[in-house]
């Protein structure tokens, strides 16, 4: 029963992004973006691309930034998606367009640390076998 309900807790956070998203997947409008540049940004001791991305919505232009490092050519043709009422907040249509969003990265976080708590509180026997401390017994025979 413990193990079923560890089970379930994880994939409740492993289900997050998709929920977080339900609105965006389900009811979102979709649209063809162009990548127009690739922007350069100096980090500390590294350059990060970004592409820049350009669509319309109606008779407006909007741009946004893509993923970081993404290798996206200049004038390549990507899928984008949209809340209807707010057309430039768009992402990538993709898996990475996805977990690149902030549920996804707060489900990685809650993941890790659920686990670590749960697996540190199992009681039972160690796989490993026996402690090797040292016994003053021991060192005398």
């Amino acid at each position: 029963m413990k193990m079923l309900r560890y089970l379930f807790i994880n994939l409740l956070i492993i289900l997050a992004p998709i929920y977080g998203n339900w609105d965006l997947i389900s009811e979102g409008e979709r649209c063809q973006g162009t990548v127009f540049e690739i922007k350069e940004i100096k980090q500390q001791l590294f350059y990060e691309t970004y592409p820049q991305i350009s669509y319309k919505v109606g008779n407006k232009t909007y741009k946004i930034q893509g993923p970081e490092n993404a290798d996206y050519p200049i004038g390549s043709k990507l899928e984008l998606i949209y809340a209807q009422d707010k057309p430039s907040e768009a992402i990538i249509y993709s898996v990475s367009g996805f977990l690149s969003q902030w549920y996804t990265i707060m489900a990685l976080v809650l993941f890790i640390m659920w686990n670590a708590f749960y697996l540190s509180f199992i009681k039972g026997k160690s796989k490993y076998g026996h402690s090797y401390s040292t016994n003053k017994n021991q060192l005398n025979k």
